[in-house]
């Protein structure tokens, strides 16, 4: 009887060959997540919403919470499928014409409760002139603007918190800016403020969670829009955040 001669390591080299890029795994568990996810948010706002009968104060706080995670997860796996199609280059974005201010206005409005509780006061100035259009995708600028404005909440020092939003024209381009009295970024780390995964040791102890994908997202949006995203470290303490988009040509 013959034995079967175990595989030589050298041999195994073949496996490897076609392995997946990693943003072809990040694409893949991403979708694998997305499903169990959508089911358990579905469960979740069922119980809360009482159609599988009454809930107690005590019941309903911890469903919501529980809620909020899933929310928060079904976000960082978007941000991953963003990345994957990024780094394959099928990052698309789809340009319309719209007005900034309109943008902003509701996601302060959405944000308030929990602005409020952070112990933080938010204010909103533009231009006394009416501000023209913008030539950009609505969503996709929706969600930088309010990732810069919940990291200006989020990571605020202790104490009570400013974040000061301003929108303005300049040139052929409307140009926002997000100032905070937070927590800044080492100088040896500015480079890596919009690449993806970086997050500062200080925002790491103050909220452990996320992949440090907001800002590289964010860059990418923007960019891709005809823009450009920087940012500046504020004289006392804190950072202001900037971003410009192309006016819209209108026809008259």
């Amino acid at each position: 009887m013959k034995k079967n001669n175990p595989k030589k390591i050298e041999d195994l080299t073949d496996l490897y060959k076609n392995k997946p890029k990693i943003s072809e795994v990040i694409s893949i568990v991403a979708h694998q997540l997305r499903h169990p996810i959508s089911v358990i948010k579905g469960y979740l706002e069922a119980l809360i919403s009482e159609d599988l009968g009454k809930i107690n104060q005590k019941q309903r706080e911890y469903i919501q919470d529980a809620l909020q995670n899933v929310k928060r997860m079904s976000g960082q796996v978007n941000y991953l499928l963003d990345v994957s199609r990024i780094e394959e280059g099928n990052y698309e974005i789809t340009l319309k014409i719209f007005s900034l201010e309109d943008i902003i206005q509701p996601i302060i409005k959405d944000l308030a409760l929990w602005i409020e509780a952070t112990n933080c006061e938010i204010s909103f100035e533009r231009s006394k002139k009416p501000l023209p259009r913008v030539l950009a995708d609505p969503g996709k600028i929706r969600h930088v603007v309010e990732n810069l404005i919940t990291n200006a909440i989020k990571y605020k020092k202790a104490g009570r918190g400013s974040v000061k939003v301003f929108l303005e024209k300049k040139g052929r381009h409307i140009l926002f800016s997000c100032k905070d009295n937070g927590i800044s970024v080492p100088r040896e780390d500015f480079k890596k403020i919009f690449t993806k995964f970086y997050r500062s040791e200080e925002a790491l102890e103050i909220d452990p969670s996320g992949f440090g994908l907001g800002l590289y997202l964010n860059k990418a949006a923007v960019e891709l829009s005809g823009g450009k995203i920087w940012f500046s470290e504020n004289r006392d303490f804190g950072m202001t955040f900037y971003f410009t988009l192309p006016i819209a040509k209108e026809k008259v």
